[in-house]
């Protein structure tokens, strides 16, 4: 079953946000604690906006001009 967790998300104006992260069904045989945690993330929600990664570690969204990077 996926996750939803609390995190912290800045913008390229140095902004932040508190956000929620959807995280990845992985394996159950897979090393998730090596694994980063922008590599467990499937999409974010910011301000009821649902955003998928762009390039890794950021997260643009469709509805605003924003850059999302996690921070926490």
């Amino acid at each position: 079953m996926s996750q939803l967790i609390d995190i912290k998300v800045e913008d390229q104006y140095q902004h932040r946000y508190d956000a929620k992260a959807q995280l990845r069904q992985i394996a159950e045989n897979a090393k998730t604690a090596e694994l980063p945690l922008f590599k467990k993330i499937d999409h974010i929600i910011v301000e009821d906006e649902i955003i998928l990664p762009s390039i890794e570690l950021f997260f643009e969204s469709q509805k605003s001009n924003n850059i999302y990077k996690i921070i926490e």
